[in-house]
């Protein structure tokens, strides 16, 4: 009787000691993620917390300070005294809307183009959008041609150079490839044309990887501020958008903190702050945007990634 309780209890040794490294496996993935994931915050919490700290705060807490008083000063001191504000924050939005759509339906097009079987000369169209990859066409030649065709100091500079990405139009067409063709036949057989097969049938079915190409370029429109830099004059500084102006006024924190506000200083028992304030409330403004929108995308997201880069 004892022999056997013996083979019992060896056999449910193994058993257990898998059991026990597949816990301490979980426990040292979820830790590793937990701290990879404090890292991510901790320059947001940062960002925002000083946002609204007086200068004592960030003067003696060094990790993440702790406001002994929350002051909106910063926020009120960038919104007042910068009187181009709120025209940026309006030609943000309007590239990024008009841009982002634009350039998705756009290359969406040229993909389901690209991915049909009969179009003559498909191999030499990837191999351009391969080399529009690889290669762009320099600062000095894409100046002169803006300049050319009329779009300096034009808010369409924003929105017609970045029309086409031919990044997104490998994704797309590699996930268009996948879409069966029984079901364009189907439709076809119903009376579409390519136009309507292309709106009603292939676009819904690639909803996820339009997602994907969707958040790339909407985040890449409102991130942009180079392209002010370089095609939008002083003149024209009603055109400048968001980040282009966050990043002069970065420049010039001490013009805006020392600004008078008249009346409002005294009415609402407004001090000093550090620029350090000044620099984090533009900060969250230029971001905060931006954070709202992604996570109406994220479920969409890594799924199509993954249907553009597997299928084909």
């Amino acid at each position: 009787m004892e022999k056997s309780e013996q083979k019992t209890v060896r056999a449910k040794r193994p058993h257990l000691s898998a059991k026990f490294h597949e816990n301490l496996y979980q426990v040292i993935c979820t830790g590793v993620c937990l701290i990879v994931a404090l890292l991510c915050l901790y320059p947001l919490l940062y960002t925002l917390v000083v946002s609204f700290a007086s200068p004592s705060d960030i003067l003696y807490q060094f990790v993440i300070p702790i406001p002994t008083r929350v002051s909106l000063y910063a926020y009120i001191q960038v919104f007042t005294v910068s009187s181009f504000l709120g025209r940026a924050i309006a030609v943000s939005v309007f590239r990024t809307v008009v841009g982002t759509v634009l350039s998705v339906f756009v290359c969406a097009m040229l993909s389901y183009a690209i991915a049909r079987k009969n179009i003559p000369g498909k191999k030499y169209f990837m191999y351009l959008m391969i080399f529009l990859i690889l290669f762009n066409g320099g600062l000095i030649p894409t100046y002169l041609v803006i300049r050319g065709v009329g779009l300096l100091d034009n808010i369409w500079v924003y929105v017609f150079p970045n029309i086409i990405n031919a990044w997104n139009v490998i994704i797309v067409k590699q996930s268009m490839e996948g879409i069966p063709a029984e079901v364009e036949e189907s439709a076809m057989l119903d009376g579409v044309n390519d136009l309507q097969n292309f709106l009603w049938v292939v676009l819904p079915m690639s909803k996820p990887v339009i997602a994907a190409i969707s958040i790339f370029t909407l985040v890449f429109q409102w991130n942009s501020w180079y392209d002010a830099m370089l095609y939008v004059s002083p003149a024209s500084s009603k055109l400048w958008p968001l980040q282009y102006y966050a990043t002069i006024s970065l420049n010039n924190l001490n013009q805006i903190n020392n600004a008078d506000l008249g009346n409002l200083e005294g009415i609402m028992g407004i001090q000093d702050v550090d620029n350090m304030s000044i620099k984090m409330a533009l900060t969250v403004i230029t971001t905060l945007p931006i954070l709202c929108v992604y996570p109406f995308f994220q479920k969409y997201f890594t799924k199509g990634v993954y249907l553009g880069a597997v299928k084909g």
